[in-house]
């Protein structure tokens, strides 16, 4: 209902949100924030152990950003917050195995340690729900979006002792605010901006709470949309002339030209949240807080684009699909969270339902005319159409019970850990040049493609405070994993080898599999004064193993894959090493942050790539990764304020690994994907003029191209590689904002993307051969000028 606003109307929505706010804000005086710039630097607080520590307290490499920095660094969603945390990468990889798979399909890994194969490899929680468990090229990731947050900590390594499987790289923890029994607090946010060569954002939400019966009962509420608008038109094409070769491939004498535009700037997408909470204090020490959070992701088309139908310099971005690739993406978690406060410890409760109902529709045509029938631009009306599903329930169960006195010799957290996830990602193709004959030209039929993951742990940690400043953490979690699969498919047609007939070939598999992983954790601290700590740490992630969806009859003979996927892949773990510093200095004006790192990952679950278009799951041998993270946030003057913060990283394979059929998959040398390093600077300049404070912010990232080759591109892996693909780019991304503080208002001016870097991210087309020229591309939206406004109290 919001797509039709315009300009006027947005101006008039976002000043009536700001003066509404402005008039609570009148009656809540005391509760009102001025805005000054601090004279030393925020101490942010993070439960990263389980126990809530100042970040500089805490011996782990974290990132956290609060909800205040969020909006300073104009954070509006994840793929915002990963390229602002170093040693994070994370991509849009929709065109990764076909032409135009769903534009939600994402790739984020922390430290390098990355898999889309198989159980995840970086947790995702809202509070203490888990949000993912398994993901692959079908099944989507469902992220928060960033408004009404408490903060997010992006936790790097394994964090398998306190968090579990699904933890092998590190965490990111989206942590809502906690309803009040004692004050009433709000937040608003509206932003009106216009994408360079695209169409507008806008995004309109606020958030409210406090106590219903004071010490006893309270509240927070709060709803937001956002939506992000499109930059890649659909486009007809002009094909170039032809000519087919005696074994029937088409082959093209040059590239396709644009005929027209049948949809302009198609890839928006549209975000809704709501979330509700209570705290019930029926006691001095007993808590209640029951919550609901729902959100739902629309997505009208893929972000990626066709390279020989674009010219990003000049903000042309166009894709020649027939069919448009929509998503919509409905998901929410309800929690019951129950705190009692004993004399001696604090315990904790969290029960959590969690369900996504995910589905979309993928534009299978250039994919099928490719591979089955050898021409890479299909005929003017040949359509080919693949809906995906992704349902997930998943319900989890944690109690832990904490120590409380912080300045005692020995403190402790125990807890038991329980979870029931079911997953199904179901796929269909409607191809009438696969399945002539079939009733709805259905070439492959797959409803099943389920796994169940059942989880059941006791972890436990421990930190005696030693003599000499110094103190050992020492941790365990014993896990009990049961994994089982049920996959059922049926091909038609040409995929059965048999395109004349109605009837299919049906194919059934079942996996199960237990294990029982034991992940410690040991952390040796040197504190000698408050504002210094140093350490050395060990810890172990694990990931359970995976079953693949068998490949159609058809796609095993000799002239198509020549190879049937393996029925199931084995588990794979991870051993990291750490030693890190943090220290304040100056009148804690300058805060320096730095840790180095080594792992070593046995058997590596990862996806397999191969020239017939299909692709399959695999344990790829073992990858040594090492690095470190520097950072500096200083504060010379009260009003100017620098921060640095640089990542390297560096993941190798160590072993050759070979398909079935005796090709190279892997070899000694390749790198996992992850730029070798990445720099994030920014600088803010605050004057002081009465009430009102103005600011400039400017903020640059760079990231060093990566010039290693992985398994996808190297060529001694072909014909499972694609020597064409570039590797990871370099990036150089510049954001600037202007704006006003006062009274608890914030609102700017600011651009994004202001260099308007356009280089792609991410390549791929459907098949390796000289005669398949269509690439396909995924970047970053243009540079994007616009106007936020946000207030709290």
């Amino acid at each position: 209902m919001f797509r039709n606003i315009g300009r006027r109307q947005w101006a008039a929505a976002c000043t009536a949100l700001t003066v509404g706010w402005g008039g609570i804000a009148t009656t809540k005086a005391d509760a009102a924030e001025s805005g000054e710039p601090s004279a030393v630097l925020d101490e942010i607080v993070v439960s990263a152990q389980r126990r809530e520590e100042k970040l500089s307290d805490v011996p782990m490499s974290i990132q956290a950003f609060s909800q205040e920095r969020m909006d300073q660094q104009g954070i509006r969603n994840i793929d915002d917050l990963a390229r602002l945390a170093p040693g994070v990468t994370f991509q849009r990889n929709g065109v990764s195995s076909a032409s135009n798979w769903n534009d939600e399909t994402s790739d984020i890994s922390i430290r390098g340690i990355d898999s889309n194969f198989g159980a995840a490899t970086t947790g995702i929680y809202l509070d203490d729900t888990p949000l993912v468990f398994r993901h692959g090229i079908i099944g989507v990731t469902p992220y928060p979006a960033v408004f009404d947050l408490a903060r997010v900590e992006v936790l790097e390594g394994p964090q398998g002792t306190l968090f579990g499987a699904g933890s092998m790289g590190g965490a990111i923890r989206f942590i809502t605010p906690e309803p009040s029994l004692t004050i009433y607090s709000g937040y608003s946010r509206a932003e009106l901006a216009k994408v360079d060569g695209g169409s507008q954002n806008y995004e309109i939400g606020a958030a409210f709470g406090g106590p219903i019966i004071p010490n006893v009962l309270g509240f927070r509420v709060s709803a937001s949309i956002r939506r992000e608008g499109g930059w890649v038109d659909r486009a007809d094409y002009i094909r170039p002339p032809s000519t087919v070769m005696p074994d029937g491939t088409t082959v093209y004498s040059g590239v396709p030209t644009v005929a027209g535009i049948t949809e302009s700037n198609a890839n928006w997408r549209e975000t809704q949240t709501f979330r509700a909470a209570l705290k019930w204090r029926p006691t001095e020490h007993l808590a209640i807080d029951p919550s609901i959070y729902i959100q739902t992701l629309h997505i009208n088309d893929t972000g990626a684009y066709w390279v020989y139908l674009s010219n990003p310099g000049d903000n042309l971005y166009r894709n020649g699909n027939a069919l448009r690739d929509p998503s919509t993406d409905p998901w929410y978690v309800g929690a019951l969270k129950i705190s009692w406060e004993l004399p001696w410890a604090a315990l904790t409760s969290n029960t959590s339902y969690f369900q996504q109902n995910q589905h979309s529709v993928s534009d299978y045509s250039q994919w099928v005319s490719n591979i089955f029938l050898a021409n890479q631009y299909p005929a003017v009306g040949d359509v080919s159409t693949t809906p995906f599903g992704n349902h997930q329930t998943t319900v989890t169960e944690e109690i832990r019970l904490t120590s409380k006195d912080p300045d005692a010799r020995f403190l402790w957290t125990g807890g038991l850990f329980y979870t029931h996830a079911y997953q199904n990602v179901p796929a269909f193709i409607h191809s009438a040049d696969l399945a002539p004959v079939t009733a709805g030209h259905i070439a492959y039929s797959n409803p099943l493609a389920s796994t169940l993951d059942k989880q059941m742990a006791v972890f436990g940690e421990l930190t005696f405070k030693l003599p000499a400043d110094f103190s050992l953490t020492a941790g365990l979690r014993y896990s009990k994993l049961d994994y089982s699969s049920a996959i059922e498919s049926t091909a038609y047609g040409v995929l059965a080898g048999t395109p004349a007939s109605p009837d299919g070939l049906a194919s059934a598999t079942t996996t199960s599999a237990s294990s029982k992983p034991v992940t410690p954790r040991a952390v040796l601290k040197y504190k000698p004064e408050e504002d210094a700590l140093y350490y050395v740490s060990a810890a172990k992630g694990f990931r359970a193993g995976s079953a693949n969806v068998l490949f159609p009859p058809a796609a095993v003979a000799p002239d198509q894959c020549g190879i049937q996927a393996p029925a199931s892949v084995a588990p794979d773990s991870v051993w990291q090493y750490e030693i890190g510093t943090k220290n304040s200095l100056f009148d804690r004006r300058l805060q320096l942050t730095a840790s180095v790192f080594y792992y070593r990952w046995k058997g590596t679950q990862q996806t397999v790539y191969l020239t017939c278009g299909y692709s399959y799951g695999s344990n790829l041998g073992d990858v040594i990764g090492k690095g470190g993270t520097v950072s500096a946030n200083w504060r010379p003057t009260d009003a100017l304020s620098i921060a640095v913060i640089g990542a390297y990283t560096d993941a190798v394979y160590q072993d050759v690994v070979t398909a079935p059929n005796s090709s190279t998959t892997v070899r000694i040398g390749d790198h996992l994907p992850a730029s070798p390093w990445n720099v994030n600077a920014n600088a803010e300049y605050t004057w002081k003029v009465s009430e009102t404070q103005p600011y400039l912010r400017a903020e640059y990232q760079f990231a060093s191209a990566q010039r290693s080759l992985t398994p996808a591109n190297d060529p001694e892996n072909f014909p499972n590689s694609d020597p064409t693909l570039p590797g990871l780019p370099e990036i150089r991304i510049l954001a600037i904002r202007a704006g006003l503080r006062f009274g608890g208002i914030d609102a700017s001016v600011f651009v994004q993307n202001a260099l308007n870097y356009n280089t792609a991210q991410f390549y791929s087309r459907d098949s390796v051969g000289p005669y398949t020229t269509s690439y396909y591309a995924r970047g970053l939206a243009p540079r994007t000028v616009g106007l936020t406004a946000a207030y709290r109290f």
